[in-house]
């Protein structure tokens, strides 16, 4: 699954947090014909949130810390797997230090 990031305005932390918000607040709107996509979604976002290390990933390009106005693509392969791509090149989240949560 893929899911646009608008970072112009924040960092990657944050725009998945209300990307995972928004898509809770829509799962119980939208008919049930639509609950499947919208729950992997959800799934994907909350592991990401959970799993990954955001000070690394803020740390590894200007974009994902929200300095620099931009997009990226956030891509859910199952689990614990993520990509993050910003044009054309593709960043996979450290994961976070269970010691530190």
């Amino acid at each position: 699954m893929k899911i646009l990031l608008d970072l112009s305005k924040h960092c990657i932390e944050t725009e998945a947090k209300r990307i995972y918000e928004e898509s809770l607040k829509q799962y119980f709107k939208v008919p049930d014909s639509n609950r499947p996509g919208l729950e992997e979604k959800i799934e994907g976002l909350r592991n990401f949130l959970e799993y990954s290390d955001f000070k690394h990933l803020r740390s590894s390009h200007p974009v994902l810390a929200g300095r620099e106005g931009g997009k990226a693509v956030l891509h859910l392969f199952g689990r614990d797997l993520f990509e993050i791509e910003i044009g054309g090149r593709f960043y996979k989240p450290q994961k976070k230090d269970r010691r530190q949560s």
